[in-house]
This record gives structure tokens, C-alpha cells and sequence, in this order.
């Protein structure tokens, strides 16, 4: 019997929004390298982080997609891990480190009013999407020999 693999159509969807995730992860990165260190005249301690995250994150929720793209069935929980992991970083973990209240960060997030924020906001979306459909994948598994 030939090993399981993802449902394809969910995992190509799923694979498809973490791509498009990642795009805004890059976004948001690049936005605080041109712009929040042009404004600050340097760089300051949020901004770097801010890149790094950014950056890395980008580069984890690509890989994670090119195994669901594969319709590996690990691939697929680890993308769906990663999703969620991000948007409760973003509503809590952030909020948590830099001392920021709840209620201002979802102000922000949902503000669209920069491009940072805007990033962020269609990160969030595009992650929840694409944990939804990852779940799917992993769920809807495929055993046959071309499926």
C-alpha cells in the first residue's frame, strides 16, 4: 500500500495562500528597512526585529509550502503549525513583548493606514486561509498510486 499523501487540491490552495503570506511577510520587512528606518534616522531595536521576523518567517512559510505543494503529509501540519503560530504572534506575542495593549495592536493591524500594518493585516488572513485549507490537506489524505 503505497504511504499517504495531502489531498491535492486542498494542498496546492493551502501552499499557494502560504506563498502569498509570505509575500506580505516580505512586504513588512522591506517597509521597515526603506521606510520606518528613514523616519527613525536609523536603526532602532523594533525595526530590526521587525526585519528579522519578517525576513525569517518569509523564508520558513515558503519551505513549509514546497512540501505541501508536494503533498507531504508533515509538510502540510507543519505549514498549518506556522500559520498559527503567526497569528497569535502578531494579536498576542508582540503585544506581550513590547508592552503594547490588546485593543491599540488590533487598531493597528486593522488600520490599513500604512503599509506596515496593511502587510500585516493580509498576513493575518492569508495565514488563517491557508491553515484552514493545510488542515484540510493533512485531513483528506490520497493512498492511491496517482492521486
Amino acid at each position: 500500500m503505497p504511504k499517504p499523501r495531502a489531498n491535492a487540491p486542498a494542498a496546492v490552495i493551502a501552499g499557494v495562500l502560504a506563498l502569498l503570506a509570505a509575500a506580505m511577510l516580505v512586504w513588512f520587512a522591506l517597509y521597515n528597512v526603506f521606510v520606518a528606518t528613514e523616519a527613525n534616522g536609523g536603526l532602532s531595536a523594533i525595526t530590526v526585529q521587525n526585519m528579522l521576523s519578517g525576513a525569517l518567517s518569509a523564508v520558513a512559510l515558503v519551505v513549509a509550502a514546497g512540501f505541501t505543494f508536494a503533498r507531504r503529509i508533515p509538510g502540510v501540519w507543519t505549514l498549518f503549525g506556522f500559520c498559527v503560530f503567526y497569528v497569535v504572534a502578531v494579536f498576542v506575542g508582540m503585544p506581550l513583548v513590547w508592552g503594547t495593549p490588546f485593543s491599540s495592536q488590533v487598531k493597528w493591524l486593522f488600520s490599513f493606514d500604512d503599509g506596515d500594518s496593511t502587510a500585516m493585516a493580509l498576513m493575518i488572513v492569508l495565514c488563517v486561509l491557508a491553515a484552514v485549507a493545510a488542515a484540510i490537506a493533512g485531513s483528506v489524505k490520497s493512498y492511491g498510486k496517482n492521486s
